[in-house]
């Protein structure tokens, strides 16, 4: 007969609470071991690697990299310019002996960076006034090195650094589809920067000097809006919420200002002043200059009626328009992002109907185009835009294109038109055939005999 033992205790279960708990806890778990990898991984890094350095090293375009004696490296190091006034790093100082001339430049001089080429190199985009300026020339030198890192695997990085090279550049860029605009802008960038080094007596002449530049003379791709096109824009937003009042204040500003981006973006409440009973914004625009531009009534009227709805004192110094919800940068108490003026628009444009790609410089271009209907003097409108300039003038106005305003629909030298008139003798012989039918079908002897 079997005996039975004693009872075991009950298994301890190794979870413990709900089973949603436990999926939010594993997920929370996961979330934190995912973000101390990514630490780690950063952590791993050496102090003061710049990221340009690790660009160049993690391509696949890279030479292998040979160390250097120690020896060899110079004595002091000129300190790197802080990250907010320089829009990249440059690769690290590897002194090695050139073989280049006296006045010329070898296409591993730009890949190595030494010592004095790096503060040069640094002082030229320092020397820039706008940081918008600053970061596009790092762009296009930043894509120049890569090119020459492409050419250097086929034609050695011992080549001389001569006008061909530019050339070949340009072709480069244009294998790229670039726009037209964008390869002058970038030829532009490398004629400064060689001529700066010619100043400082690193060259003796430039290699982009003489490389013609494409000088596009086609359209601009800019659309502009026609009046009714504005007043339908300016129809859509909710001025019962914040939101809506204020992006209908940057929308007045934009269509009756002409206003950039960046320039919207930067305006504080300081800026805004009355002038012999006249509202005015002062601005600073491209090239740092400084211009004043009378506030309409009705766009002062909006930026008032949103400080209201929004209850802030525009007495006080702040920034005239932040954002109202979900920073990016981490705070309300910031500037708007100049990415967001372009969204803004595009999302009324496409309530009011419009099926074109609008964008904000198509409210500039529209404000300027409609200024020039009104018969507004040219010398005012290049103050009004900020443009060094009168030539601007014309390459802005948008209506001037427009085929309903065409000068050829005006041109008439009187009955030219042979086609029309030989259609329309043509409909005026069918005419009459028709009427004199039924006549000739009453009066002829057959009918009355039949």
């Amino acid at each position: 007969m079997k005996t039975r033992g004693k009872p075991s205790a009950p298994r301890a279960r190794k979870r413990t609470g709900s089973p949603l708990g436990s999926l939010v806890l594993r997920n929370l778990g996961r979330g934190l071991a995912k973000k101390t990898r990514s630490r780690g991984d950063s952590l791993k890094r050496p102090i003061g690697q710049s990221p340009w350095s690790g660009f160049f090293a993690n391509s696949r375009l890279s030479p292998p990299r040979v160390p250097v004696p120690p020896k060899t490296l110079p004595a002091t190091v000129p300190a790197a310019a802080p990250p907010s006034s320089v829009p990249f790093t440059l690769p690290p100082v590897v002194a090695e002996p050139l073989a280049a001339s006296a006045g010329s430049l070898l296409v591993h001089d730009l890949l190595s960076a030494r010592a004095d080429l790096r503060q040069h190199i640094e002082a030229f985009l320092l020397d820039q006034r706008s940081e918008h300026t600053r970061r596009a020339y790092g762009k296009d030198l930043k894509r120049f090195v890569k090119y020459l890192h492409l050419r250097a695997m086929e034609k050695g990085r011992d080549e001389p650094l001569t006008r061909s090279v530019v050339i070949a550049y340009k072709d480069f860029l244009l294998g790229e589809k670039l726009q037209h605009t964008s390869i002058d802008r970038h030829l532009a960038t490398l004629r400064s920067f060689f001529q700066w080094l010619v100043d400082d007596g690193v060259l003796d002449r430039s290699p982009a000097q003489g490389v013609r530049f494409l000088n596009p003379r086609k359209l601009s791709a800019t659309v502009g809006l026609s009046d009714d096109e504005v007043r339908k824009i300016l129809q859509q937003p909710d001025l019962h919420t914040r939101s809506g009042a204020q992006h209908y204040a940057i929308l007045m500003l934009l269509f009756f200002c002409g206003l950039r981006r960046s320039e919207l973006c930067s305006i504080r409440t300081r800026q805004l002043q009355v002038e012999r009973g006249i509202p005015v914004l002062r601005l600073r625009g491209k090239g740092n200059a400084e211009r004043l531009i009378a506030v309409p009534e009705a766009a002062w009227n909006a930026i008032r009626y949103s400080a209201h709805i929004a209850r802030r004192d525009l007495s006080r110094d702040q920034w005239l328009f932040t954002p109202l919800k979900n920073p990016r940068g981490g705070g309300l108490d910031r500037a708007l992002d100049p990415s967001g003026i372009f969204y803004l628009v595009r999302r009324y444009a496409k309530l009011a109907g419009i099926q074109s790609r609008i964008s904000p410089h198509s409210c500039r271009a529209t404000a300027i185009s409609n200024a020039r209907d009104r018969h507004v003097p040219d010398r005012a409108i290049q103050e009004f835009a900020g443009w060094a300039s009168p030539d601007m003038i014309t390459r802005y106005d948008k209506r001037r294109t427009a085929a309903e305003r065409s000068a050829s629909r005006a041109i008439d030298y009187g009955s030219s038109d042979r086609v029309r008139a030989e259609k329309k003798s043509q409909f005026s012989e069918m005419e009459a055939d028709t009427t004199e039918q039924p006549t000739a079908l009453a009066s002829s002897p057959e009918t009355l005999t039949s």
